[in-house]
């Protein structure tokens, strides 16, 4: 028998591997399943990181806001017991809030919202940045650092003058919020409606004191500074107070140059707006308006100085300042319009003295004392200036605005937890709702406010109507205030915002900002309450319509144009055809029509008859404090005492959100599509060219001539001023 070791190796076989199963396929519902749950997964994932990211930032923007303004709820609260407001004090700093006038531009309405920004990449951007403000965000911020304990003093930096010119109607609003921090001892009801209740001082409290300081002063520039406690004076410097200037541009000589002439159809001797086509200087009723209005500027603006620097000039002083010219820094300390002269700004060196002294208390301050005494010499307003570290307007104002946000979230987040008991637990545990319920009111009324700034063309009447639509549809509004700073504009688009207001079904109540004149009057005539500045230009009650002529520049050039006309007015429009006697009679006729409307509107306005508003018309030119005597107003005050007279006639509750309309445009908008990507670009590289963003209508009129884009066609307009009948001539409006 062999045995297993002779047997060949050959004749073993090899072991045999076991193939690999195959698995079933899956089913393609198994597949979903799966496919679901990862996504479920990975999707639990990202809004765990979203919500943990929008939590950490809300918390990142709360500390921010906790640090910057001081924990102010709980030193307002703590009012009783020494220790309770040792603590609340050693946790308020002392900060001027610094406003530097010389760079800032206060205007009306900020359309282009965060792409304002974009002005600071101009050319200037390395020696005097712009910073742009509304002005009612301007009277916000002073009204919020009047209640606000961090903040101490004001100081407005004017330098060698405003850069940019300011209207009197804004400028009064400015002047009663510094007049509200002032005075933030006491307690206003109005104009001080906007004190935030968080901030809210006791009212046997220090008054605090403000400061203004400039290389030299204008008239209107002076008429803002003198608003302040104290006004400083460079020792070289002077105050220029030559009194109001009116001044007016003539064309009529360069039109019969170029061989154009206008045919100017107009009712009422006042309305001098197209005195600026047909006239080479000031007609008599012309200077009888001019003379009339400035007079009445001037003395407002006299008596506006004259009770804030506690003086008692009569109308010879006044007119022997006007006649003297410059007032030299000693000439401006002597009469009391200026109270210290100092050679350069003491702010920096009053903050580091302050600063010195606080961390080296136990060392004498003597000789920090004389110091400052022996640059700016003995001078007792230094004394109530306790500040240590100053705040610029931009970083309170975007603090401001953060906090707003998170107010804005917080009334969100709160509504949301009260919408079930799940959402309030989670919202409550990660801190962005508090665990009270029912801190907010089911329904909160809203105040929307509407402005209407700049010409009246087509272009700002569709942005109005587009949002009065959207007010009318909102229940929660429960009246409007229109905000009006207009010279006017076109007939059909004042018509048509006016149309939109009648049918709006909510009560209205109009203020007046810088100007709402002509135009502006005319669609304020749908309100129930007029507010208008003392300085407010309003009234110009007439409309006036304008032919251009160039068949004279067509000869002269050796063009000539042939026509056919279908009826007698079929060339009426063509430029080169001269004005014949039907059109001049279908010209006036559509004149008088549009002026026998406008004193109808506005006598049914203002309980009237036809011929008492005749009285008043005729394109006459008012100030606010007299269109009140005449009548045109109901009272005098600033956007701040409309809202107040609107939530207090028309709300019942006591939260009242007051919304600002048009809407300003963001990046959402442009994402969105809801603004034109090309438009928005080309806004953005025109503020980078020019930040100012400002057209000269004179040059552009005669870039214009040889096309002649601006005669094609009758222009009927009310407006008071000579550049906005321009703009809506070349605009073809």
């Amino acid at each position: 028998m062999a045995s297993n070791s002779d047997a060949s190796p050959m004749s073993k076989n090899p072991p045999q591997q076991m193939a690999p199963k195959k698995k079933a396929p899956l089913s393609f519902a198994l597949r979903a399943r799966n496919f679901a749950a990862r996504s479920l997964r990975f999707g639990s994932g990202v809004v765990g990181i979203a919500v943990a990211a929008n939590v950490a930032s809300h918390y990142y923007e709360l500390k921010q806001v906790d640090t910057f303004f001081g924990d102010s709820a709980d030193s307002s609260s703590d009012k009783e017991g020494t220790q309770s407001d040792d603590k609340s004090k050693s946790k308020t700093k002392r900060c001027v809030l610094v406003l530097p006038f010389q760079n800032l531009k206060v205007v009306e309405h900020r359309s282009g919202g965060d792409f304002d920004d974009l002005k600071r990449l101009g050319p200037d951007r390395d020696k005097q940045p712009t910073i742009v403000l509304e002005a009612k965000e301007l009277v916000k911020i002073i009204h919020t650092a009047a209640s606000d304990p961090n903040i101490t003093a004001l100081h407005a930096d004017f330098g060698e003058g405003m850069r940019f010119p300011c209207g009197l109607g804004h400028m009064e609003e400015i002047r009663n919020a510094i007049r509200v921090f002032n005075e933030s001892h006491r307690a206003h009801r109005d104009p001080n409606i906007n004190h935030n209740p968080v901030f809210a001082m006791p009212r046997n409290g220090d008054p605090k004191p403000s400061y203004a300081f400039g290389h030299s002063f204008q008239w209107n520039e002076y008429f803002l500074a003198s608003s302040f406690s104290y006004v400083h004076l460079q020792s070289r410097g002077a105050l220029h107070l030559f009194g109001v200037t009116a001044s007016n541009t003539f064309l009529r000589s360069a039109l019969d140059r170029y061989g154009i002439k206008a045919h100017v159809f107009k009712h009422g001797d006042y309305k001098t707006a197209p005195n600026i086509f047909t006239e080479d200087k000031y007609s008599k009723p012309h200077l009888e308006a001019v003379k009339s209005m400035t007079a009445s500027l001037n003395s407002t603006i006299c008596c506006c100085i004259e009770r804030s620097r506690d003086l008692n000039f009569d109308s010879v002083m006044w007119k022997s300042i006007f006649d003297y010219g410059s007032l030299t820094s000693a000439n401006s300390a002597e009469i009391g319009l200026v109270d210290s002269i100092f050679p350069l700004d003491p702010l920096l060196s009053l903050l580091h003295a302050n600063k010195e002294k606080k961390e080296d208390k136990e060392k004498p301050t003597t000789a920090k004392k004389a110091k400052l005494e022996e640059i700016f010499g003995l001078n007792k307003s230094f004394d109530k200036f306790v500040a240590t570290e100053q705040v610029s307007l931009v970083k309170y104002h975007e603090m401001m605005r953060m906090k707003a946000k998170l107010e804005k979230r917080r009334k969100y987040f709160t509504k949301l937890a009260e919408s079930s008991t799940a959402a309030s637990l989670i919202l409550s545990t990660i801190g962005l709702a508090p665990r009270e319920a029912n801190l907010l009111p089911s329904k909160v009324e809203k105040v929307a406010v509407v402005t209407v700034d700049g010409n009246i063309g087509s272009s700002l009447a569709y942005e109005i109507i587009e949002a009065l639509r959207k007010i009318r549809a909102d229940n929660a509004v429960k009246c409007l205030v229109l905000r009006v700073n207009s010279p006017g504009g076109s007939v059909t688009s004042s018509e048509a915002i006016l149309e939109e207001l009648k049918i709006l079904e909510k009560p209205i109540i109009c203020s007046m900002s810088n100007a709402a004149a002509s135009g502006g009057y005319y669609i304020a005539t749908s309100c129930e309450k007029i507010f208008a500045n003392p300085t407010t230009t309003t009234g110009s009650i007439g409309v006036f319509g304008v032919k251009f002529d160039a068949s004279k520049w067509a000869k002269d050039y050796g063009i000539r144009t042939d026509y056919y006309p279908h009826g007698s007015h079929a060339a009426s429009l063509n430029p080169f055809v001269p004005l014949t006697p039907g059109s001049k009679e279908n010209i006036s006729r559509m004149t008088v029509g549009f002026y026998d409307y406008f004193k109808s509107i506005v006598a049914t306005s203002r309980s009237m008859s036809v011929d008492e508003v005749e009285q008043v018309a005729q394109g006459r030119v008012w100030t606010g404090e007299q269109a009140k005597e005449v009548g045109l107003v109901d009272r005098l005050g600033g956007l701040d005492s409309a809202i107040s007279f609107a939530k207090s006639s028309h709300t019942k509750s006591e939260s009242v959100d007051v919304e600002y309309w048009p809407r300003k445009r963001g990046f959402w908008d442009l994402i969105s599509g809801k603004e034109s990507f090309a438009g928005i670009i080309s806004e953005a590289a025109s503020l980078v060219k020019n930040p100012s963003n400002e057209t000269d209508s004179i040059v552009h009129l005669f870039n214009e001539m040889s096309e002649l884009k601006f005669a094609e066609r009758p222009h009927f307009m009310l407006t008071i001023d000579e550049k906005t009948a321009l703009d809506l001539i070349l605009r073809g409006e």
